[in-house]
C-alpha cells in the first residue's frame, strides 16, 4: 500500500508519495524529495509514472478544491484505477496543528499532511469526505454553471434598461420573460430575432430617441444567455427527474416537495435542485458518526 498525498494549485500540483508513515514528520519533510506536476499532458503522465505499476493499490489523498481544479486530477487518477479520497479543510488543518508540526502556507508540507493523514486514518472512512454521486456532482456542476451566467447577465439587462429610458422609455421597465422555448418577447424584438406588432406600434408612437445598434447588440446578448440557461435547465430537469424519488425517500421532512416534479414551471425548477441537493445532504449527513463535525460542511453546502 502507498499513500499519494496531493496539495492541487491552479495550475500544477505538488505530491509526496509514501510507502510508509514517516516517524519524524518534520524531519522528513525537510529530507523528502517532493515533486511538481503541471497541469499538462505530461504532468499526468509523471504523476502517474510517479505512482508505478502499482496502480490499484494506491491511494491518493487531497483537498476538495471545487470543480475547477480537484475535479481534474481526482478524475484522471480515478480513470487510471487510483483510489481517490477527500480531506476537509478544517480536519487537515486542525491535523497539522496538533500532530505535525509542519510549516504554513507551504505546499509540499500540505502534500505530506494529506499523505501522513491517509496513512493515519486509513480504515476510518467516516475521516474522509463523503464522495457524492456522479448525478449530484453533474447537478452541482449545472446550479453552479446558471448561478454564473445569471450573474453575467445581469449588468448587461441593467444597461440595456438605462438605454431603453432614452431610446425608447415606454418598455424601459417592461418585465419580459422566456415563454418555452423563445427568447423574452422584448429582447428577443429588439435584436430581431422575434417579431411583435404590440412593440412595433408602442415605437411608432415613442418619445425616445431612437433604438441604437448597441442596444440591439446588448439585446443579442441577452438573447444567447437565455438560449444556454434554456440547455442547462433542461439537462437539470432530466437529471431531478432520474434522482429525485431516491433522494427524498431518505428525508421523509421533504416528501411533500414531490408535488414539485409534477410541474413543468421554469420558476420551481431551481428551486426543486435545491431542495434535491439539500435532501442529499441530509441523507450523507444521517450516516455519518461524527455529526456535529459535518454540520457547518452541510450548510455551506445547502447554499448554492
Amino acid at each position: 500500500m502507498q499513500i499519494l498525498g496531493l496539495d492541487i494549485s491552479k495550475a500544477s500540483v505538488s505530491a509526496c508519495l509514501l510507502t510508509e508513515k514517516p516517524t519524524e514528520p518534520r524531519q522528513f519533510y525537510y529530507d523528502c524529495d517532493f515533486h511538481k506536476f503541471e497541469a499538462t499532458a505530461f504532468g499526468i503522465r509523471g504523476l502517474l509514472a510517479l505512482i508505478g505499476t502499482d496502480l490499484t493499490n494506491t491511494i491518493a489523498v487531497m483537498e476538495p478544491t471545487g470543480v475547477n481544479y480537484q475535479v481534474l486530477w481526482g478524475t484522471q487518477l480515478a480513470r487510471a484505477g487510483v483510489e481517490v479520497r477527500l480531506v476537509g479543510h478544517k480536519e487537515l488543518r486542525s491535523f497539522r496543528e496538533h500532530h505535525l508540526g509542519l510549516p504554513d502556507k507551504d505546499d509540499d508540507a500540505d502534500a505530506l499532511a494529506l499523505a501522513i493523514y491517509g496513512w493515519d486514518y486509513l480504515d476510518v472512512s467516516r475521516r474522509f469526505v463523503q464522495v457524492r454521486s456522479q448525478t449530484i456532482v453533474e447537478i452541482r456542476r449545472l446550479v453552479l454553471r446558471l448561478s454564473h451566467l445569471n450573474r453575467v447577465q445581469s449588468p448587461i439587462i441593467n444597461r440595456a434598461r438605462q438605454d431603453l429610458a432614452w431610446q425608447f422609455p415606454e418598455a424601459a421597465f417592461v418585465r419580459s420573460v422566456r415563454s418555452g422555448e423563445k427568447v423574452p418577447l422584448l429582447w428577443g424584438w429588439l435584436c430581431s430575432q422575434r417579431q411583435s406588432v404590440k412593440y412595433d406600434l408602442m415605437l411608432e408612437r415613442s418619445i425616445g430617441l431612437g433604438i441604437t445598434d448597441e442596444l440591439r447588440r446588448h439585446a443579442a446578448r441577452i438573447c444567447d444567455i437565455q438560449r444556454e440557461e434554456m440547455v442547462l435547465e433542461f439537462e437539470l430537469s432530466k437529471l431531478a427527474n432520474r434522482s429525485f424519488y431516491r433522494t427524498v425517500r431518505f428525508s421523509p421532512g421533504l416528501v411533500l416537495v414531490v408535488e414539485l416534479k409534477r410541474c413543468c414551471c421554469r420558476r420551481f425548477i431551481r428551486l426543486r435542485i435545491i431542495l434535491l441537493l439539500t435532501a442529499n445532504l441530509i441523507s450523507k449527513f444521517a450516516k455519518v458518526g461524527d455529526r456535529a463535525n459535518r454540520l457547518n460542511d452541510i450548510c455551506h453546502c445547502v447554499v448554492l
